[in-house]
């Protein structure tokens, strides 16, 4: 297995258990506290990033052999998703009725066996799976390989569970330093290099951020 790769879902292992530790203490007034995402409650964060590891667990139908054009990088994939167009914006009212319907059909209890059971059957399935085997990213259009692929998820991991430890005033350092590290790398990829490094370093007034939805 790449280096990269295993660290990666290393990574995403140890978030995820975080997620599952986190869930299973929380009271019934810190699942439904709100967020700083308008209209998110922290049930509603938790069942939106737990189709994550449902999805990762559940058998992919993959495209067959010469069926794809183009591979997306996991930042090429990212930029797309947010421009103005993209589904980051078209799909915001979807998802977070989705998010929102699922944070009241599921459990608490649900919620965390998504990441407790489904997270570690996901991890044991990407820890076997070749890591530059390619499959749509969602309903976005592109391809992607699973090595590029799990560096979203685990950028998604750590931003939603900031949003979760910040709406229950909780400190950031409860994030894994490795997930930390891999979710700044891969944003710095997304705006344009000379951009980043001249608002980074103060050298220019114009940011390139957000660059996220």
């Amino acid at each position: 297995m790449d280096d990269f790769y295993g660290s990666r879902v290393d990574a995403l292992e140890e978030i995820w258990a975080v997620w599952g530790e986190l869930g299973a203490g929380l009271d019934e007034q810190q699942w439904r506290a709100e967020s700083r995402c308008p209209g998110w409650d922290v049930a509603a964060i938790f069942a939106h990033h737990s189709l994550m590891p449902v999805a990762f667990d559940t058998p992919a139908e993959l495209p067959g052999p010469g069926s794809i054009d183009r591979v997306c990088t996991a930042a090429e994939a990212l930029r797309g998703f947010n421009e103005p167009d993209g589904l980051a914006h078209t799909l915001a009212d979807t998802v977070a009725d989705q998010a929102a319907a699922e944070s009241v059909s599921c459990t608490p209890d649900e919620l965390t066996d998504r990441f407790r059971v489904r997270g570690a059957n996901a991890v044991r399935k990407l820890r076997s799976a070749p890591p530059e085997v390619v499959a749509p990213w969602g309903s976005t259009g592109r391809m992607i390989t699973l090595a590029e692929g799990v560096r979203i998820v685990l950028l998604e991991a750590t931003i939603h569970l900031l949003d979760v430890l910040r709406a229950l005033e909780l400190p950031p350092e409860l994030v894994p330093a490795t997930a930390l590290a891999e979710t700044a790398a891969l944003l710095a990829e997304l705006p344009p290099p000379v951009d980043f490094i001249e608002a980074a370093a103060g050298r220019s007034t114009a940011s390139p951020f957000p660059i996220l939805r």
